[in-house]
């Protein structure tokens, strides 16, 4: 039998009982820092919310651009999820982010969607917003669909 992701997992739990939503994600020790929860899921789409603190700030207080990119790639592969199956896992293979303006510590809400998905690698792409609404950054990426080895 197959091993699986716990994220893949928990995103199909989402796609199959949508009402667990907002769920937080104890999956990844990241997303857990990051106080990660999944608002809404459905195939090729996902809304997460972040709360990011002062730690992860630069000494201006304005967010480092790597945590905003982070939380992009944590939308776009679970987003990515919706359309992987039992047995899979996912990596990014890049990311292009673009910084739209300065985002100081507090909450973010990602929009990821898939664009099209194929065998191998299933495109992505989102946009992270400050708790006002306005875009800070946004970011597309091709994602490796990956067999896990299988289990016991």
């Amino acid at each position: 039998m197959p091993a699986d992701h716990p994220e893949r997992i928990l995103i199909h739990h989402l796609l199959l009982a949508p009402d667990l939503a907002p769920l937080a994600v104890t999956t990844n020790p990241l997303a857990l820092a990051f106080r990660m929860h999944i608002e809404a899921c459905r195939p090729d789409h996902l809304r997460a919310r972040f709360h990011i603190g002062p730690e992860f700030t630069q000494g201006n207080s304005v967010v480092q651009g790597g945590i905003l990119a982070a939380m992009l790639d944590f939308g776009m592969v679970f987003a990515a999820f919706t359309r992987t199956d039992t047995g899979h896992t996912l990596a990014s293979i890049t990311q292009t982010t673009n910084f739209l303006r300065p985002a100081l510590a507090g909450d973010f809400i990602v929009e990821a969607e898939v664009e099209r998905a194929g065998r191998l690698l299933i495109h992505t792409r989102a946009t992270l917003s400050a708790a006002d609404g306005k875009p800070v950054a946004t970011a597309s990426s091709p994602i490796a669909l990956i067999p896990l080895p299988h289990g016991n």
